[in-house]
């Protein structure tokens, strides 16, 4: 599994307008060969071992799992990528640039399990 993660910071007081631009996306990613899922992640809370719980940066989080590094390479090298990344946007809504980090997933776990009920 591969897993990309867009860092997006986020003016304060810009949150609903983030995100509604981001729901009303094109939503070409959906339909890419070896594409697993999308999350947006507000951000949250650091819990850092024995200290006190303190609020993260403005920093949206968009992390999308594939197949493989080579599929992800496949959706940013395609013209659905150039589309979906070429609509104008209000850019007043970002608070700085935003980066990507790029992971090899070592060890994953689901937690999808077919339910069924005996009796």
């Amino acid at each position: 599994m591969f897993i990309s993660i867009n860092h997006i910071p986020v003016r304060k007081g810009r949150e609903t307008d983030f995100e509604r631009m981001f729901q009303e996306r094109e939503r070409a990613v959906e339909d890419q060969p070896g594409f697993h899922s999308l999350d947006l992640l507000k951000p949250g809370t650091r819990m850092l071992m024995g200290g006190k719980p303190e609020q993260t940066d403005n920093e949206y989080q968009v992390l999308t799992r594939w197949d493989s590094e080579e599929s992800f390479k496949g959706w940013v090298h395609s013209e659905a990528f150039k589309r979906a990344h070429s609509r104008e946007f209000d850019a007043t809504i970002f608070d700085g640039k935003s980066y990507l980090t790029l992971h090899q997933a070592v060890v994953g776990v689901s937690v999808e399990r077919e339910k069924s009920v005996t009796r």
